[in-house]
């Protein structure tokens, strides 16, 4: 009988458990992490609708995947449709032994599944923006906050205490620039503003004559 296998692979690695449905991180007590079986369920049954709408009904086997050797899950379920890394093999040549042969019927779905692709994201569209009104500061590493100041060299954030030396909070910034504004000539001056003016035009100067390639004297130097 044909199936459709659905596959939700992940690269956790480190310790978890597993708890009351939940799944949780053993280094942080109580981090509870997004619960891969609530995906899995919800592709599923995505996968299902789009298969009903063209006019199959096709069984649909989904499993969760872990990947990563280095990734262990305690108080493991026995009923979940979950593969660890050590039961991979096994689950590979379990499908590998299985009959198959490929007929008009599998042609036509998968003419129908490719011409339902879509090339580009319709959530890739990203609102205008200009530098004069956005936020100005350095933006934590982290959980993106703007509220960081500097003390000792370090860039601190004040929701989370993150630390982050100053010269890689400045080349992590002048790369975020670069990003939103290609076209931009990223001066001293520039990128003082666009920092929250929080260190010097000495600091910002030595660290982009160290890291990059600079046309230019003084405040008015930039990269390229």
């Amino acid at each position: 009988m044909l199936k459709n296998i659905h596959i939700e692979v992940k690269n956790y690695e480190g310790d978890f458990y597993f708890k009351n449905g939940r799944f949780y991180m053993v280094s942080k007590k109580e981090k509870e992490i997004k619960n891969p079986l609530l995906q899995l369920e919800r592709c599923e049954s995505l996968l299902r609708q789009l298969l009903q709408n063209l006019g199959y009904k096709i069984p649909i086997e989904a499993y969760v995947v872990f990947i990563n050797p280095e990734f262990h899950l305690y108080q493991s379920p026995l009923d979940k449709p979950i593969i660890y890394p050590n039961q991979l093999p096994r689950f590979m040549e379990k499908f590998n032994r299985r009959p198959s042969q490929l007929n008009s019927f599998h042609q036509k779905l998968a003419n129908q599944l490719v011409s339902l692709h879509q090339i580009e994201s319709p959530y890739s569209r990203f609102p205008g923006y200009d530098f004069a009104h956005l936020e100005k500061g350095f933006i934590c590493a982290v959980c993106c906050s703007l509220k960081t100041s500097v003390v000792d060299r370090n860039l601190v954030c004040e929701v989370c205490r993150n630390q982050e030396k100053v010269d890689h909070a400045i080349l992590r910034c002048v790369e975020e620039l670069k990003l939103l504004f290609p076209e931009m000539q990223i001066t001293i001056i520039v990128f003082h503003e666009w920092c929250g003016a929080v260190v010097s035009n000495k600091t910002i100067r030595r660290v982009l004559m160290k890291n990059y390639s600079v046309i230019g004297e003084r405040e008015y130097i930039f990269i390229k």
